[in-house]
């Protein structure tokens, strides 16, 4: 078989959504037994349940917490909505785009905003409980760890406040703008920076403890599972770095930039390329797997929810692949780009479209996101993580 052949095989058969989907409602032990609502979650896979128009472009992913989807825009504002009927709960105005993906955590909404702020908004009424200022944008998206938040920011810095009322713990220059976000774990912030390094960080005091250069700016969010490192490079590598002294254990070759944060579940590693492409890569060995093609660049960060992977395309589709083979199940046409981190909750995809839409669409799997990006907060997440650190 040629590569063309293998390629097109991948992609499977084309599918057309309809709207208004209805979804089965919430599992009892007698639907564990029931084949129907695995035939209606498959009918409805895909569809949309609801959208949401923010007026603007598209700004950030969503995060799903307490039934609540909570999102930024172009529109300078960050929206709640519910998660069940796609109804505005409310919405809190900045002062510019806000393309940082908001983070939930203990009744609290953080979020940076391209005004220079670090906001905490009640996550209950949208009012606002304090504002960090930095002097350049923050397109980063906050990571919380205990009582403290970790965020990079426009200027080049990583800065650590209290997360009760906002005041600095300690901030750590790099040399260049950060738009990835940080993942912290075992007391450690790992991030990356257009300086081209990846930096790994004291939580307590941002103390450096080691750093790694790749060959190109760094706008991927870093993952961790285990004891490993997994963060992309505008150099076209993914690369599997020691977490406890930053050595390099593999790296992975694309055909083009990588700005998609790479997950891992299940053993391998999904991260999508400039090239189009969304690879599953051997998480031990760094050996690719299968790789999937799309119509644009992946700039999305993959979610895995049952046995399927969701990624957004700039070909303006969403993505349901298949973990194992690299087939797609499903694919929905939202009308623009989609570099956004899509996120399943509860048998629904949350994805925003850069047509400034948030969409619910139907998962076609039971359950919600189960990957490492999601279970450590990074860059959208839901309910399920606590911001333990």
């Amino acid at each position: 078989m040629s590569d063309d052949e293998e390629k097109l095989e991948a992609k499977g058969d084309y599918w057309e959504f309809e709207v208004d989907a209805e979804l089965p409602d919430s599992i009892t032990e007698d639907d564990e037994e029931d084949d129907s609502y695995q035939l209606r979650l498959e009918e409805a896979a895909g569809k949309i349940r609801w959208s949401y128009s923010t007026g603007g472009l598209g700004g950030s992913a969503p995060t799903i917490v307490g039934g609540t989807v909570v999102a930024g825009g172009d529109g300078d504002s960050v929206y709640a909505i519910d998660a069940d009927s796609g109804a505005e709960q409310w919405v809190f105005e900045t002062d510019d785009f806000v393309e940082s993906t908001p983070t939930v955590v203990n009744g609290r909404v953080f979020v940076g905003s391209d005004d220079g702020h670090i906001y905490a908004i009640d996550a209950d009424t949208g009012d606002e409980q304090w504002a960090f200022q930095t002097p350049r944008f923050i397109e980063s998206s906050p990571t919380i760890a205990g009582n403290a938040v970790f965020v990079g920011g426009g200027d080049g810095s990583v800065y650590s406040l209290h997360a009760e009322m906002g005041r600095e713990r300690w901030v750590v220059d790099t040399d260049g703008p950060i738009y990835a976000s940080p993942t912290v774990t075992n007391s450690t912030v790992y991030i990356g920076s257009d300086d081209g390094h990846v930096y790994a960080l004291s939580a307590a005091s941002g103390e450096q403890r080691w750093t790694f250069e790749t060959g190109g700016p760094v706008r991927s969010s870093p993952t961790v599972a285990g004891d490993t490192v997994f963060v992309g490079s505008g150099d076209g590598t993914l690369y599997a770095l020691d977490a406890k002294w930053g050595d390099k254990r593999w790296e992975f070759a694309t055909g083009d930039a990588i700005n998609s944060s790479p997950t891992v579940a299940e053993g391998s590693v999904f991260v999508g390329s400039d090239d189009g492409a969304l690879y599953a890569i051997d998480a031990a060995s760094g050996d690719q797997g299968w790789y999937f093609e799309t119509d644009g660049r992946v700039w999305s960060s993959p979610t895995v929810a049952g046995d399927n992977v969701y990624v957004g395309s700039n070909d303006g589709y969403v993505y349901a692949i298949d973990t194992t083979t690299g087939r797609r199940d499903w694919h929905s046409d939202t009308g623009d780009w989609v570099d956004t981190a899509p996120v399943v909750v509860n048998e629904t995809v949350f994805v925003t479209s850069d047509n400034g839409t948030i969409y619910a669409l139907g998962a076609g799997v039971r359950g919600s996101s189960v990957d490492s990006r999601v279970n450590l907060g990074t860059l959208s997440h839901h309910g399920g993580w606590a911001g333990d650190g």
